[in-house]
């Protein structure tokens, strides 16, 4: 009887250890991107009778994670979703371990063709993942863009200047823009043809990868498929605002690939001729001021891109660009003056004209390399050198003196002048690794340098007998990072951090060392694959420009004396944001709703401080790091299509305080907002109405609030069969100026109002864009089940 038992006992051991239990995990990557897919659906099923077992939902990084597999049973996948095949694929039967690793299973999309872009499942998609949102971009968004930039310009968050093309995310504007993770300028970004770009990732807490003093990242993720054959872009456009201001525009793009070669030259300029006009109000105990000016504005920007695109194996890709930037303004300015001191009323005129030229070429070389088939273990490298081109500014300028009741001036100064000449050289590399393992687990490291030198030769001569300081300023910046990523069955977490030293040496001074701890950490949880919720935080540097570094003292403003200072320290924020990210499914329409409320502290802030010189009744504007504040606020973005109606949305609401800085600015308590939308719908005989509003509240920086009123778009575009689109846009069709800016101070010392305005009689935009593709239509393989799992 207890051998029997023994037996028996022997036996149910046995049993538990042939069927003990086995996580089952994978990645589920788009086979033409290499980039996760998220939200499939993943079915564990039980050989031979395929009884299911579990069923999970793939996460923002394309992870799934099974619980209920064991040893003793033989299973297979099913993988689902519309936007792909489904995929079927065993699961290699592992006797031992407690993680059963498929590692990276490519699915296939359902359609693609090269000669015309055919989005199977119209219905917008917004992906959360630990660090960005990554926006789907729809044919419809395709067909209501003439480029890039322009895509760029309708996805929330992101707000796109329309007279300099200016890209801030969030009122930020140190941004990095990455094509395909590799770095790139906006130039870059008006060559891609709309139809090339399948996804915009938008970083707003960006890791330790990248430079500390980035704002943001944007990421636009091409189709690979797309490089192949001969495919050219043009487009140009007139945009008359007023009798003395309008605007040109012209782009031109030709690329053409091969298997494992792609070539692309891509041009694009702007011709701009404005008319500013300005009043200021000033008020102070001793005087006040009052001030009417007109800027007359002539600027030529223009920008090239040369490059090639090189993949020799499924190991490696090769990256080079050599991108020319130049930029040529001049600016005219003719202002009435009418002030009194001490009761005393003085009338004068200042009159200035300035002429500056900015530009230079960056090269770029590129490297990646997979060490396996599954792209999961890498390694990359880049670098760049910048090289500016005889950037020189000079101003000239006179003051006359007016006779209070005729007007007629008694007294005109001789002609004075303001020159600097500006030599930028920056030299920039880094390296990063990855590395998955265990299953679950990513470790990232990389290491970087930057070597940045800017002189300049300012030389002046006024009245004013003040000698101009020249400004050689270097810095030397090493930097590295680490990291480690968790996958989770329902989300992701990261942690990390970066370090920088800095030697910063400014003329024959002794040189100023910095060293900066920077952490950063995100979390992802993903309740469903219709709700997730997001917690980020991470330290940043704010560094001083070299506008604000420039020592030379400018008088041609005759009200303010302007100068810069060496001795900026950088400033730094901690930033911690809270999103969640909700999507409202419905039979013919998709909506995404994306709350965020964040908080950010900074200390050490870079600020502009106005302050009245009493010895000699003048006003100074000096840069400088005063006291800490903090901003606080929510965010909300909405990404739909209703119907065939789509809409993007991004309303931000902040409240802004600044600590007491000595006695030029009292604790200051402020609040603002900026509001950016788009909405596109389809018109029959292939036309499409759109519509944008980009509206910035009050913003506070330092002793100046400024506020900008609504900026409200309306279009009207037509698709031609020969690949051609036309398109009218009115701006601002409700209001008589194009622009119109407001800043005030308010201290104890000082009031002072200034508008700026840029009036408007048509500001009606007629764009022409062409664009053809010649090469075959390209049927993906088919893989059977056995290649695609390995």
């Amino acid at each position: 009887m207890k051998i029997r038992i023994l037996v028996l006992l022997l036996l149910c051991l046995g049993s538990l250890s042939v069927s003990a239990r086995q996580v089952v995990t994978g990645v589920i990557a788009d086979k033409e991107t290499t980039q996760p897919v998220q939200d499939f659906t993943v079915e564990l099923v039980r050989l031979p009778d395929s009884s299911l077992v579990e069923t999970v939902t793939s996460s923002s990084e394309g992870i799934f994670l099974f619980y209920k597999a064991d040893t003793a049973n033989t299973y297979a996948l099913r993988l689902k979703h519309n936007l792909y095949k489904t995929l079927v694929a065993p699961v290699p039967v592992k006797k031992s371990g407690l993680v059963n690793s498929l590692g990276i299973l490519k699915v296939e999309p359902t359609f693609f063709n090269l000669k015309e872009v055919v989005v199977q499942g119209y219905k917008v998609t917004v992906t959360e993942r630990n660090d960005r949102t990554v926006y789907g971009i729809p044919e419809g968004l395709q067909k209501t863009s003439s480029d890039g930039l322009d895509v760029l310009r309708k996805v929330p968050t992101v707000q796109v200047d329309y007279l300099n093309e200016d890209i801030t995310v969030n009122g930020r504007s140190n941004i990095k823009i990455e094509v395909d993770g590799i770095s790139r300028d906006k130039g870059y970004l008006k060559r891609l043809h709309p139809s090339q770009i399948s996804k915009m990732e938008i970083i707003t807490q960006p890791s330790g990868k990248y430079d500390a003093d980035i704002d943001a990242v944007i990421n636009v993720v091409t189709n690979p498929a797309m490089r192949y054959g001969l495919k050219g872009m043009v487009y140009a456009a007139a945009f008359p605002i007023a009798r003395d201001s309008y605007l040109g525009l012209a782009n031109a793009s030709l690329d053409y690939g091969r298997e494992k070669i792609s070539y692309y030259v891509a041009g694009n300029g702007i011709y701009q001729n404005m008319s500013l006009d300005s009043k200021l109000n000033r008020q102070t105990a001793n005087s006040s001021i009052q001030q009417n000016s007109t800027q007359p504005i002539q600027a030529t920007l223009a920008n090239l891109n040369v490059g090639f695109i090189y993949d020799p194996d499924e190991f490696n890709d090769i990256n080079f660009n050599v991108a020319y930037n130049n930029t040529t303004i001049g600016v005219g300015n003719n202002s009435l003056n009418d002030a009194r001191m001490q009761g005393i009323r003085s009338l004068y005129r200042s009159e200035s004209e300035t002429s500056s030229k900015d530009g230079g070429l960056t090269s770029s070389l590129f490297y990646k390399h997979f060490f396996d088939k599954e792209h999961k273990q890498t390694f990359e490298a880049e670098v760049n050198y910048y090289n500016s081109l005889g950037n020189t500014s000079r101003t000239d300028f006179t003051n006359s003196y007016l006779d209070t009741l005729t007007n007629s001036p008694y007294y005109t100064t001789p002609n004075q002048w303001e020159r600097s000449k500006t030599t930028v050289r920056n030299l920039y590399g880094q390296a990063n690794y990855s590395l998955p393992f265990d299953s679950l687990y990513v470790f990232n490291a990389g290491l970087s340098g930057n070597f940045n030198r800017y002189l300049l030769d300012n030389s002046s001569q006024t009245i004013s007998g003040i000698t101009p300081n020249n400004l050689d300023y270097a810095d030397l910046r090493l930097g590295g990072f680490a990291e480690v990523s968790r996958s989770l069955k329902k989300g992701n977490l990261r942690l990390g951090s970066r370090f920088e030293t800095s030697r910063v040496s400014v003329g024959s001074g002794s040189p100023h060392f910095y060293r900066s701890f920077l952490p950063y950490a995100n979390a992802l949880y993903t309740i469903n694959s219709d709700n997730s919720l997001k917690l980020g935080y991470s330290r940043r540097v704010i560094r001083p420009s070299t506008s604000q570094l420039n020592p030379l003292v400018s008088v041609v403003d005759s009200l303010t004396i302007s100068q810069g200072n060496p001795d900026l320290k950088p400033a730094y924020r901690d930033n911690i944001q809270l999103t969640y990210t909700l999507r409202l499914p419905f039979k013919k329409s998709t909506i995404n709703l994306s709350p965020q409320v964040y908080y950010e502290y900074k200390s050490g802030l870079i600020q502009t401080i106005v302050r009245e010189n009493t010895q000699t009744g003048r006003f100074e504007s000096l840069p400088a790091n005063i006291s800490n504040g903090y901003e606080y606020g929510g965010n909300l973005s909405i990404n739909a299509q209703v119907g065939p109606v789509m809409v993007n949305s991004n309303v931000r609401y902040s409240l802004f305080h600044v600590n007491k800085y000595l006695n030029q600015i009292d604790a200051t308590d402020r609040r603002g907002w900026s509001w950016n939308g788009f909405v596109m719908c389809p018109l029959p005989a292939n036309m499409h109405l759109i519509t944008l509003i980009n509206w910035n509240g009050p913003m506070l920086n330092g002793q100046t609030e400024t506020r900008m009123d609504l900026m409200h778009l309306i279009g009207l575009g037509k698709q031609f069969k020969n690949n051609s689109v036309l398109r009218l846009m009115a701006y601002n069709p409700f209001s008589k100026d194009f622009m119109h800016q407001q800043s005030n101070i308010n201290t104890a010392a000082l009031t002072q109002t200034q508008h700026m305005y840029l009036h408007k009689d048509m500001g009606i935009m007629l764009m022409y864009v062409y664009s053809f593709k010649v090469g075959e239509t390209i049927e993906r393989e088919r893989k059977t089940v056995e290649q695609q799992t390995t």
